[in-house]
């Protein structure tokens, strides 16, 4: 297989991952790429801060219900389904991140904590976007939200999927036009079928239904992998593109091209965000395990500080003329770093600087690839002086500008 063709077939895979792993699991149809009502403006593109070079790449993979109330009557949407897939460039792999609709979680601008699923009714993608920024402490750069037949389409288009349903699975629900009816045993899951089956709950947890659709997922990726389906990768493309809603364009599909060489489903791993069930105010919610949660982050989908930031003893001067630091030091002590010493400075700085003592360059370097911003400077060591700290960082204009595009909650307004 030629280069070019190997890398369509890896593209197309890794959208397939993509499209696929937003649609296995949702619970109820997805919303048309550009839903519009009678009367109402095409909605329009959220414009994120695309990623820096060799920096991962993170999407949101978004499914909504079709806010439909009894009687007919339309209502906001809500997303049923969250998941965050992070892609490496340098080892080219990828891991997908189940966020449960229930999960109990603060979005900017609301008075009180609420389920992640409502984000999107209350203020659509843009505010779904914000809120996992501002939870998962990650940058968001691209979204893709998939209409409600995108799936079935795709499993067709592959040649459907050979899998062994665990159980048999019976379900009807009239007004959502729901008919569930598979039996236990190895067998090819068609479009139809397969959307059965990722759609099927019974008795269990959306946590138990979640990790039966990763299941789901990795077979249909295997699937997509095989030779025969090259092609089919015109016919692919052409679902994808009349099937979702994105920013992503032609231009960042054709850079992110190269990373792909070698992409396979063996380089994809998923989770999903520790917690359990409680109630709270009379509400059922998913309650976040949030060290449990941080350990996932810090393992699979921060950027790695090459170092240890527990051991980095961090001053932090602001001397951006706001009080706005209070949020950029929380994420450095939720990172490990140990704020030691926090000043306002008598005069505003334009420039970010960050400085090692004693010859802690190491730390000074961690604190850079933690915020990406800033002059590094070296203190020379002074026999007999010994700083309480490894580093000053001192907070210039400039940092919340960055910060601002690398997460857009800081500056977006929502209404409670």
């Amino acid at each position: 297989m030629n280069r070019v063709m190997h890398y369509a077939m890896a593209g197309i895979s890794l959208v397939l991952c993509f499209v696929v792993g937003t649609t296995v699991l949702v619970v109820n149809s997805l919303a048309a790429p550009n839903p519009t009502l009678p009367g109402q403006e095409p909605e329009k593109i959220v414009r994120l801060t695309p990623p820096q070079p060799n920096e991962r790449i993170n999407l949101l993979l978004l499914g909504v219900d079709e806010g439909l109330l009894p009687g007919g009557i339309r209502a906001a949407t809500r997303s049923d389904t969250m998941m965050l897939a992070s892609f490496d460039p340098k080892t080219g792999s990828l891991n997908v991140l189940s966020i449960p609709r229930d999960s109990r979680v603060d979005m900017p601008g609301r008075s009180k904590a609420d389920k992640m699923g409502h984000a999107h009714a209350f203020g659509g993608v843009s505010l779904v976007v914000d809120t996992l920024e501002q939870l998962l402490d990650i940058p968001i750069h691209y979204y893709v939200r998939v209409d409600h037949g995108a799936f079935r389409r795709i499993i067709d288009a592959i040649g459907g999927v050979d899998y062994y349903v665990e159980r048999d699975m019976f379900y009807e629900d009239p007004y959502q036009d729901l008919y569930i009816d598979l039996k236990q045993g190895q067998q090819k899951l068609n479009g139809d079928k397969a959307e059965q089956y990722v759609r099927y709950r019974g008795n269990g947890s959306d946590i138990d239904r979640i990790a039966r659709q990763q299941k789901f997922l990795m077979a249909a990726i295997r699937q997509a992998l095989k030779p025969a389906n090259l092609l089919k990768v015109n016919n692919l493309v052409d679902i994808v593109m009349r099937s979702v809603y994105t920013n992503v364009d032609s231009s960042d599909v054709l850079r992110f091209l190269p990373y792909l060489d070698g992409f396979s489903d063996t380089r994809v791993s998923t989770y999903v965000l520790p917690g359990d069930n409680a109630v709270v105010n009379g509400t059922w919610f998913w309650e976040l395990d949030r060290a449990g949660m941080d350990e996932i982050l810090a393992s699979a989908f921060w950027d790695d500080l090459q170092g240890d930031p527990r051991q980095v003893r961090l001053k932090i001067v602001d001397a951006t003329g706001s009080d706005r630091a209070g949020s950029l030091i929380a994420r450095f002590a939720r990172r490990g770093f140990s704020v030691v010493d926090v000043e306002t400075a008598t005069e505003v700085a334009k420039s970010t600087s960050i400085t090692s003592h004693d010859g802690n360059d190491p730390a000074a370097l961690m604190v850079f690839r933690f915020i990406k911003s800033g002059d590094l400077f070296s203190e020379v060591p002074k026999e007999g002086v010994d700083h309480e700290y490894d580093v000053t960082l001192i907070l210039g204009q400039d940092l919340y500008r960055q910060e601002e595009s690398l997460f857009p909650c800081n500056q977006r307004h929502w209404p409670s």
